[in-house]
């Protein structure tokens, strides 16, 4: 299990278009919540019923939408 795992997210890096499933791997969230994710950031990309998240729109997302706590005191 651990010899796929380290497989796994050696090629997520490379792909642009995650499945849900490599998206949880990507991510390390749910099923559910990488749907709700996908949906409400934009990231969702659908090819007829097949569904992918766009992994760099979602760094993105992440780069933006994140904060970094800075010492008030220094």
């Amino acid at each position: 299990m651990y010899a796929r795992e380290t497989t796994i997210a050696t090629t997520l890096s490379d792909k642009r278009l995650l499945t849900v499933d490599e998206f949880c791997a990507y991510a390390g969230i749910g099923r559910t919540s990488a749907r709700k994710i996908a949906d409400s950031t934009g990231c969702k990309f659908k090819i007829g019923q097949r569904m992918f998240i766009d992994r760099v729109k979602f760094d993105r997302y992440c780069d933006e939408n994140s904060e970094i706590e800075t010492d008030a005191h220094a």
